[in-house]
């Protein structure tokens, strides 16, 4: 028979822990390998953070030529370089020249194009190499122009002679033309769409202009209507005036008749204009001023007119009584009365005239 064998447990020696020189334990680290990589994602992350720190818009450095030329170094610089429609560019022009040479530089504002020279000083500075130079600071404003630029200038020079001795020298060199681009107005890329633009505002005056306009209006109106009214009594008089007496007699009779006062229980009123119809009548037709007398004064100057007969006066005697005691006593006629009243009136304006044209006949013949 074959026997199972066990599998026998063999004892691995011990390893002996690492110590350095002081004889202190060393702890390896069981992951030697990952270091190189965690470094360069720390390296990955710290350019990306600085990145994202400087994604902002960059200052503009300023536009900047140097010109070497004998004994003078000229550098002109401005700030900003692009031309904002919204704010002024600065020019500075310095030079740098030993003490005994003098820099004539020609006015500036013959040059500007795109530009007015809003104002300018001058000064004493040290550079970065702290040797002496002088600055001429110019203030320019854009205009709304198609170009901005800076034509070449001419700079002249003139070295004195120095104590050893020598004589003076003298030169000139141009400045290089400087041309500006024009910076855009918006501070970011425009949109992806472009939207229709609003329609016109419109702005309502003030409280106090319509104020004002409606009074004028009003007082306008108001004008007009007296206007309109007086030009209707104007036509009115005029009309009457071409009337002959009885026919005008006629017309305020109608419009007497119009106002229905009778109706309205006014027997007085009524009474009243009756009897100065009349009386007016009298005075258009036979040069009596009725209406300024009384009924007695006015019955003895038609007695005396040869132009009235008995039988008139008495029917106008008649008229004028029931008239006045209708005004004076309270009087209120029955309607038959007021009736025979309108009838001798009418009736008397009506064949006066007639009777007047019978007598002129006659006496004529």
């Amino acid at each position: 028979m074959t026997s199972e064998r066990k599998p026998e447990l063999v004892a691995t020696p011990a390893i002996p822990a690492a110590r350095d020189a002081r004889n202190r334990p060393v702890v390896s680290c069981p992951f030697p390998r990952l270091f190189p990589l965690a470094a360069a994602c720390l390296a990955i992350l710290a350019s990306g953070c600085r990145h994202d720190n400087n994604s902002g818009p960059r200052p503009e450095v300023p536009l900047i030529d140097t010109i070497r030329s004998g004994p003078v170094e000229l550098t002109i610089l401005a700030d900003p370089p692009q031309v904002h429609l919204d704010r002024d560019t600065l020019l500075t022009i310095r030079v740098h020249t030993p003490s005994n040479t003098e820099v004539r530089l020609p006015p500036l504002k013959d040059r500007l194009k795109g530009f007015t020279l809003s104002g300018s000083f001058t000064r004493d500075v040290l550079d970065e190499k702290k040797s002496p130079a002088r600055e001429y600071c110019s203030r320019l404003t854009p205009t709304l122009a198609d170009e901005y630029r800076i034509a070449p200038m001419a700079v002249t020079w003139a070295a004195s002679a120095r104590a050893g001795g020598g004589s003076q020298t003298e030169g000139w060199f141009a400045t290089r033309p400087i041309t500006f681009q024009v910076a855009g107005i918006s501070k970011g890329p425009p949109g992806p769409a472009i939207h229709e633009t609003e329609g016109p505002i419109t702005i309502y005056p003030p409280f106090k202009t319509v104020a004002g306009w409606a009074l004028a209006a009003a007082a306008a109106a108001v004008a007009l209507y007296l206007l309109w009214r007086l030009s209707r009594r104007v036509q009115r008089a005029i009309r009457l005036r071409r009337m002959s007496p009885r026919e005008r007699a006629l017309y305020e009779l109608g419009e007497l008749l119009a106002q229905d006062l009778v109706a309205r229980d006014k027997i007085k009123e009524f009474y009243l204009e009756l009897t100065m119809i009349v009386r007016r009548y009298i005075e258009r037709a036979h040069a009596i001023r009725a209406p300024e007398q009384t009924t007695e004064e006015f019955l003895v100057a038609v007695t005396l007119n040869h132009d009235f007969k008995r039988e008139v006066v008495r029917k106008l005697q008649a008229f004028l009584q029931t008239a006045d005691l209708v005004k004076f006593a309270a009087y209120r006629p029955a309607m038959e009365i007021i009736a025979q009243t309108l009838a001798t009136a009418r009736d008397y304006i009506d064949t006066d005239e007639k009777n007047k044209l019978q007598k002129k006949e006659k006496e004529q013949r």
